[in-house]
């Protein structure tokens, strides 16, 4: 895909998913700097830009955390080049405190464009949070909503443009069907001549005349002044954005308002209904384009909106209906007219409106072939990590120190990454997981609230570096004892083995000196630090144990390459994969420790034989088992 990514063919048709028809957009826009961190359905933005960076001259970083990334590519800005940054929506908390600074102020000569995929349904995030809420009512800064992988590559090039002509940060919101799905991009062209960098003194540029007439005291009168002004030139990009298009022939009863995917949906079962419809279709959500929205309300009686997943748009729909259409009725999440949660989709979108519209829906077959298929399997298959992830094996490791102290009960508090399977049966290592960093900050106050137990505190290496060091910081600060346990497993797993800052190399490929942990821990003046394999069960334990009798905070760092990833790379040398083990069936008794206690997918129950036995498929050879079992009955595969 990178060297269709690269093609510089003008007109020629590439099958892209969106996140890859964004990368091109970037590049077609002449993007010269791009930083994210990895966040799903947003990771492949910037592993695709940085698969580009050396032949294209642009500068791609995974950063510590998005509040970094931001500041990256806001610097970039300051010198003239134009930046993205990507991330999940989860990450646009952290970039909260900066945008709000910057987008009252102004960014640098060069276009500063934000893309945020967002999640709706929770695919694969703790929540499906809507973040054009802050985007709109707490940056105030524009927002584009592509729907599909043209849009996305489209919309990126304006927003560029956009970002350079108002002098704002420019968002750009997927959602993940958009992130994800394929379709038919036609290509553009790719500048040649790239900028060169020079600070640019915005501070001293814009404002001199009136910081003069008003004092310096009155900054955030100033930044108010901007900011408005900026506004209003917004909303006039908004009334003649392209993307924002009205079908209607005047006399319809009923109007749909859609953005993003939704407009699809729309476009699908109107056509399948064959309905009679005044339809908008909104590209650029924020600032609402007051002026076809009004022609939009005045033509019709009713209005029903379809977005994903708060009533963004419709809440703005309604202040300016009061004007401009006072007596259409508005049908959309504040009424639960359409879903309050969840994404939407076709089948969704054509019941609504078949009940609207009285007309009857047509039947949508059911893939019975399909459903025969996996009716063995419903609710065998549960969420697990991977056979031989080391996760497993150091969640195993602390349950087993844990039981030297008050009987094995201890308190577990997860974060956020694929460790988060730790919390599942059958290893149940911990039972509350929050946010980023969490873990670490929650074991704080858990540890000061006078409990008993020992307070544990699983956090995995990417995520210490995001969020981790301050919680932990904070425990030398107050004299906190609970012990953290870092997940090292060498990569961002969960979002698809991206780097950091301890893999020793960059998003670009290139060696960069690996930041240690332990280094980090010492220096967050922890006087406990103990680096443990968790592939060695019995060493691990005696570990946690000593870490658990400690009288202040203390760290066990869980260190081994995560099993795919190492996989991954015996392939790319050409190294056959580890042996496999299996169980001799002479030496199972049936206790089924392996599959109550530990669990590895690639062990099996034989309910006839009562006895386990390993897929040797997906065994990985990390060889555990071997230490789990109280009969020592797996064995190598000779």
């Amino acid at each position: 895909m990178s060297e269709e990514i690269s093609l510089d063919a003008p007109g020629k048709k590439v099958l892209f998913m969106g996140n890859e028809a964004v990368a091109r957009g970037a590049l077609e826009a002449n993007c010269q700097f791009a930083a994210a961190y990895p966040g799903t359905p947003s990771s492949e933005i910037l592993e695709t830009i940085a698969r580009l960076a050396k032949d294209f001259e642009i500068y791609a970083q995974w950063s510590t955390n998005e509040m970094v990334a931001f500041w990256s590519g806001a610097g970039a800005s300051y010198c003239g080049l134009r930046a993205l940054v990507a991330g999940k929506h989860h990450g646009v908390a952290w970039m909260t405190d900066q945008l709000i600074h910057i987008s009252h102020w102004q960014i640098g000569k060069g276009g500063l464009v934000i893309v945020i995929g967002d999640d709706p349904q929770g695919h694969s995030s703790a929540n499906e949070y809507d973040s054009r809420n802050l985007a709109s009512r707490v940056f105030e800064i524009p927002i584009l909503e592509p729907a599909d992988p043209q849009e996305s590559k489209e919309f990126t090039k304006m927003a560029f443009d956009f970002s350079e002509q108002l002098s704002f940060p420019i968002y750009v919101r997927l959602t993940t069907r958009v992130c994800h799905a394929s379709g038919d991009v036609l290509l553009g062209e790719i500048p040649k001549e790239k900028r060169v960098p020079q600070y640019y003194p915005t501070f001293y540029e814009i404002g001199m005349e009136m910081l003069q007439a008003r004092g310096w005291v009155d900054m955030a009168y100033l930044h108010e002044r901007l900011h408005i002004k900026k506004l209003k030139e917004a909303a006039e990009v908004s009334n003649s954005f392209p993307g924002n298009t009205l079908q209607m022939d005047g006399d319809e009863d009923i109007g749909i308002l859609a953005s993003g995917v939704s407009r699809h949906y729309v476009e699908e079962a109107v056509d399948k209904l064959g309905a009679d419809v005044a339809f908008l279709q909104l590209g650029m959500t924020f600032p609402l384009p007051t002026e076809i929205v009004s022609k939009f309300l005045k033509s019709v009686n009713k209005v029903i909106v379809f977005e994903e997943t708060d009533p963004v748009i419709e809440l703005g729909l309604r202040s300016l209906a009061k004007d401009a259409a006072p007596s259409v009725e508005i049908l959309g999440k504040m009424n639960a007219f359409t879903p309050v949660s969840g994404e939407l989709n076709s089948i969704k979108v054509m019941s609504i409106l078949s009940k609207a519209l009285g007309k009857p829906a047509p039947s949508i077959p059911e893939r019975k072939e399909l459903r025969e298929m996996i009716k063995p399997y419903e609710g065998m298959r549960r969420i697990t990590l991977c056979a031989g992830c080391p996760h497993r094996a150091s969640a195993y490791a602390v349950k087993q120190a844990s039981k030297a102290f008050s009987g094995g009960a201890y308190i577990g508090i997860g974060d956020i990454g694929c460790y988060g399977m730790m919390g599942t049966p059958p290893l149940l290592a911990f039972s509350l997981t929050n946010c980023m960093g969490g873990s670490v900050g929650l074991a704080n106050g858990i540890s000061k609230s006078g409990v008993n137990q020992p307070v544990v505190a699983f956090i995995g290496d990417s995520t210490f570096y995001h969020a981790g060091i301050p919680s932990l910081i904070n425990a030398t600060f107050n004299n906190a004892k609970f012990t953290t346990i870092v997940l090292e497993n060498q990569v961002t797993g969960l979002t698809g083995f991206q780097p950091h800052p301890g893999s020793g190399y960059n998003a670009m490929g290139e060696k960069t000196k690996p930041v240690k942990i332990e280094d980090i821990v010492k220096a967050c003046g922890i006087e406990f630090v103990e680096v443990v394999d968790p592939y060695n069960i019995k060493k691990a334990t005696e570990v946690i144990k000593k870490a658990f009798e400690q009288p202040t905070t203390s760290v066990v760092i869980c260190r081994r390459l995560c099993s795919t990833e190492a996989l991954r790379r015996r392939r790319s040398e050409g190294l056959p994969p580890p042996k496999p083990f299996y169980i001799d069936p002479d030496l199972c008794t049936g206790c089924k420790v392996c599959i109550n206690e530990f669990g590895c997918p690639a062990i099996i129950w034989d309910e006839e034989n009562n006895k386990a036995f390993i897929d040797e498929t997906l065994c990985r050879g990390c060889g555990v088992c071997t230490q789990v079992c109280p009969e020592r009955a797996p064995k190598v595969v000779k």
